[in-house]
């Protein structure tokens, strides 16, 4: 998100789109684990990776490369 927001890129509409997906996604994280507690589960925390990339060219490509997450995140949790 932040990314986008820096003076020389100003895409305000792309910052406020990735935070605003970040803050739900924290949310499912949350809910997620508050279930598991519930149901009697274990918690077992890993490292968040960064992104392979510090720079996107542009805006399409920062998409791109969340949706093919958002893939992999729906298929770790078909995983399950």
């Amino acid at each position: 998100s932040y990314y986008f927001d820096r003076d020389d890129i100003a895409l305000k509409n792309f910052a406020k789109y990735f935070l605003h997906q970040s803050h739900e996604e924290r949310e499912h994280a949350e809910k997620l684990m508050k279930l598991q507690n519930q149901r009697g589960g274990r918690i077992f925390l890993q490292d968040v990776r960064k992104p392979d990339r510090d720079e996107w060219g542009s805006g399409l490509e920062a998409l791109e490369c969340a949706l093919q997450l958002e893939k992999n995140v729906n298929q770790s949790l078909l995983d399950l």
